[in-house]
């Protein structure tokens, strides 16, 4: 059976009002506003959505992945509900901010883990910080191959094919599994949830492993010094010029040694 992980993160919801968000400077970490509940980053719905896709056409095992330091259970019971067979949850104090290395780290281990799997699926960044390289991280820590930007996905004997969105075009790859996938919002926006789904999957329990559960060791994590909202005052806006793209990086880059910027 066709095993495939998604790594999900559980972020404060992107489209709250920009009035309600609030930082903790002496925490160093964003304030959850009242009666705005936390919710999967996007694009990682866009691969859970995916991942469901594979199981509808063929005998599938999807397991949710999430890391944090306090995750709430009716987010992680929302991906069973939604149609994954298994959630599980790495919690532990350390990881209230994690950086990318460290959150791959996490990830990989937990992954290795959860044991045999044929494909690893994430989105393309999170949509708190927009780093956008956990999931190079995690390709990097399992030595397997990984394939970005897909929209869809098309498994095959021991291969994968995959169309992922370019600049200025739809590229189709092929590769052998197990391999990382990162989805885009081209994936498609994940399915709805049914009440009796919903019901059901609040029966079920959820698997919480800490960082020693998963071998992840003590003093890995990099400190946040400081978190805090920038002041946002007037700045100079300048138009570089140049009559092409070649042109125009050239001027910008003069500009920017001239003003000992670099």
């Amino acid at each position: 059976m066709l095993h495939v992980i998604v790594c999900m993160k559980i972020v404060l919801d992107p489209e709250m009002p920009f009035s309600e968000f609030r930082i903790d400077r002496e925490e160093r970490r964003p304030v959850p506003p009242s009666g705005v509940p936390p919710l999967f980053s996007p694009f990682d719905e866009n691969a859970l959505e995916s991942a469901l896709r594979i199981k509808d056409s063929r005998e599938c095992r999807v397991t949710v992945l999430s890391v944090g330091r306090a995750l709430p259970k009716a987010v992680l019971q929302k991906a069973l509900a939604a149609g994954a067979d298994d959630a599980v949850a790495v919690e532990d104090p350390q990881f209230e901010a994690l950086d990318a290395s460290a959150t791959a780290g996490v990830l990989a281990r937990a992954i290795k883990r959860i044991g045999p799997y044929d494909l690893v699926f994430t989105g393309r960044q999170g949509a708190d910080w927009d780093g956008g390289v956990v999931w190079a991280g995690i390709a990097e820590l399992l030595d397997v191959p990984c394939v970005t930007l897909a929209r869809s996905i098309d498994v095959r004997e021991g291969t994968i094919v995959v169309e992922r969105c370019a600049p200025d075009c739809i590229e189709v790859v092929e590769s052998p599994i197990p391999a990382v996938v990162t989805f885009t919002s081209e994936a498609g926006e994940l399915r709805g949830i049914t009440l009796p789904s919903l019901l059901k999957a609040k029966k079920r329990e959820i698997p919480r492993w800490s960082a020693p559960d998963v071998g992840f060791p003590e003093g890995e994590v990099v400190e946040l010094r400081d978190l805090f909202i920038p002041e946002v005052g007037v700045v100079d806006n300048y138009l570089v010029p140049g009559e092409s793209a070649r042109e125009k990086g050239r001027n910008l880059a003069r500009l920017l040694v001239d003003r000992h910027i670099l």
